[in-house]
């Protein structure tokens, strides 16, 4: 990727004042690590390869940085996708935010408003293929008889600290209050184990369910390496051959959780 383009756009809108800070990656001892920078003479420190595969999106939802906006950040496809998830959501508007954009191929798109976002991933990147490993265990469970699934699951979940750390990964979690620190009244048990563990991990996925961009960076974050994609996928999946809709690519679409039309599918109530 043309890098050194990458850090003169970065240097551009910093010295420009069309951004207070740019949120990229830079390298710490081999790692891909964020990268906050607000000085244009530092901007010569960002990097972008196959190994920054961090959501940046996520960083927008912190109080201390909204003193920073108007934001550049470097942005693959499925991050374009959560900024322009977070626009259609009212969470960050028009002038909060410009876009690095960079392709999983190591394109560089230069520097976007959330309307160019848009268009670039409508024209280039409708269609994201997902890893046929997904896609190929996803048929095998969706092959499996209810039991087996819930049995599957309940092994999955059982290995969950409650770390939170899908939540904290993700962009579109941004309750300034999630349900599970909620105890009047107390919905959820917190506790890592059985139970409370099932029930965080369903109301994660349905909770983004026509909200998740699939970037994968709450399965990334898991230290107990559960595969929460297999469910985001699915779910996606559903929303879209149920209402027609793919969430990321329209600032002024209407979020499916919390919207209603009269032509809406009703055939799934009993």
């Amino acid at each position: 990727m043309d890098v050194d383009r990458l850090r003169q756009d970065a240097a551009a809108v910093l010295a420009d004042g069309r951004a207070r800070m740019v949120i990229g990656f830079r390298d710490r001892a081999g790692d891909r690590v964020p990268a906050f920078i607000t000085d244009a003479e530092q901007a010569g420190e960002l990097l972008y390869d196959e190994a920054c595969r961090q959501n940046l999106a996520a960083y927008l939802k912190k109080a201390e940085l909204k003193r920073f906006r108007p934001v550049a950040i470097v942005a693959r496809p499925a991050v374009m996708r959560s900024l322009v998830l977070l626009a259609a959501e009212a969470q960050v508007a028009d002038e909060d935010v410009l876009v690095l954009g960079v392709s999983d191929d190591q394109e560089y798109h230069g520097i976007l408003d959330l309307a160019a976002t848009a268009a670039l991933l409508n024209e280039k990147y409708a269609e994201m293929p997902h890893d046929p490993d997904l896609v190929k265990r996803i048929e095998e469970i969706s092959a499996m008889t209810p039991e087996e699934r819930s049995g599957f699951w309940t092994e999955q979940f059982a290995r969950c600290t409650r770390c939170y750390a899908c939540r904290a990964a993700c962009p579109m979690c941004y309750c300034t209050q999630c349900i599970v620190e909620k105890n009047v009244p107390q919905w959820i048990s917190t506790a890592a184990a059985g139970h409370g563990n099932y029930a965080w991990n369903i109301i994660r996925a349905f909770h983004l369910a026509g909200r998740c961009t699939e970037c994968g960076a709450c399965e990334a974050a898991c230290p107990q390496g559960i595969p929460l994609m297999l469910l985001n996928v699915v779910l996606a999946r559903d929303v879209e051959e149920e209402f027609g809709v793919k969430v990321g690519y329209d600032a002024e679409a209407e979020p499916v959780i919390g919207s209603w039309r009269e032509d809406d599918n009703e055939d799934f109530i009993r």
